[in-house]
């Protein structure tokens, strides 16, 4: 299963090498069920994942889609405020380093401009997942940038038009 933990994207500017998106936390989300049921709280992890999506998509424009982006390594990561229902996140990634293999990003996350978590995330480049016992779905150019993935967050669209 994958989580798509990002509501939207508000830009993707690849050629400054930011993007930023945005999530909206409800009592409703699957992952509540599981975790501190009694005392709804995101968990940590979570947030992670979140700077690596947005960063990942961000990777992923830079390179125009031709590989596959995943998370290589956690550098750092620090929790600043806990994020309980209701929540509205703005999720913020730039690149911080980039080589033929990967990328190093930076993120950080707030909820109603209260800093709530920043990480440094190492994204690896692979040529084709296909190696590693994933297979591409019929008709897809990519696993991680499938075109349901890519239409539901309008990428294509927001490429370079940076929003206020």
């Amino acid at each position: 299963m994958r989580w798509l933990l990002l509501d939207s994207f508000d830009y993707i500017d690849a050629e400054s090498g930011r993007a930023r998106a945005s999530r909206a936390i409800t009592r409703a989300e699957d992952f509540f069920d599981d975790y501190f049921n009694f005392f709804p709280v995101l968990p940590p992890t979570l947030l992670i994942e979140m700077i690596a999506q947005t960063g990942g998509v961000l990777v992923g424009a830079s390179i125009h889609f031709s590989k596959e982006i995943i998370l290589g390594k956690i550098d750092w990561a620090r929790f600043y405020a806990e994020v309980m229902p209701p929540s509205l996140l703005a999720i913020e990634a730039w690149i911080t380093d980039k080589s033929e293999d990967g990328t190093r990003i930076e993120g950080k996350i707030t909820n109603q401009d209260q800093l709530v978590a920043e990480a440094s995330i190492l994204l690896g480049h692979l040529e084709q997942l296909e190696q590693y016992g994933m297979p591409r779905p019929e008709g897809e150019i990519s696993v991680v940038f499938s075109n349901e993935f890519m239409n539901s967050y309008k990428i294509k669209d927001l490429l370079g038009t940076p929003k206020s």
